[in-house]
């Protein structure tokens, strides 16, 4: 995806006292027959390299919190029901260590491969970033794309420039879902959903 103006939102320009961040996604399923799919949102804390420094830098659904707390994953929605957000990661940029520059968060399906599930099935997904202390919604991404045979979805990112953070724009699909982003970020998984 090319990038533009657009695809970069600077969070403390809206906000200058902004401290803690919730990162939701949400996403429809279409009807179907089969098993229900379950999407998950992910995040991985990325050093200067763009890399994981830690095994609990990598935040999911069996890892809900980061070793210094500043990141949690506030559970696992397992059915995508409801007209709000369906899963949520909230960041206390306040508390990150200054070690982390990056935060990239993925939607990918679990056992995607086991049930022969992908992002076709999967329609009206978004992500919005809301300042947690006064529920004002600071960055909004509504993703039209359709992602045939794609199991993941790198969604977005906040990005730390100098003493701000940045939110922006990925959609960067991923055939072999979550498994794919973490190895790419450094983390050494046997098994993953």
């Amino acid at each position: 995806m090319a990038n533009n103006d657009q695809d970069f939102i600077n969070l403390n320009e809206q906000d200058g006292t902004v401290k803690i961040l919730r990162v939701a996604a949400g996403w429809d399923l279409k009807e179907f027959d089969g098993e229900n799919i379950d999407v998950d949102l992910s995040c991985f804390l990325l050093d200067k390299n763009g890399q994981t420094r830690e095994d609990e830098d990598f935040i999911f659904y069996n890892n809900l919190k980061s070793a210094d707390l500043a990141v949690r994953h506030l559970g696992d929605n397992r059915d995508g029901m409801g007209e709000t957000d369906d899963e949520a990661i909230i960041v206390d940029i306040s508390a990150l260590s200054y070690n982390i520059y990056k935060i990239v968060f993925i939607a990918s399906i679990y056992m995607a491969d086991e049930r022969d599930q992908d992002f076709t099935r999967v329609e009206n997904s978004f992500v919005r970033v809301v300042n947690e202390e006064n529920d004002v919604e600071m960055a909004r991404d509504d993703m039209t794309e359709v992602f045939k045979d794609k199991t993941g979805v790198i969604f977005c990112e906040l990005e730390r420039v100098g003493t701000e953070w940045h939110f922006r724009k990925i959609h960067q699909p991923l055939t072999n879902g979550l498994k794919e982003a973490a190895e790419s970020y450094g983390c050494i998984i046997a098994s993953i959903g």
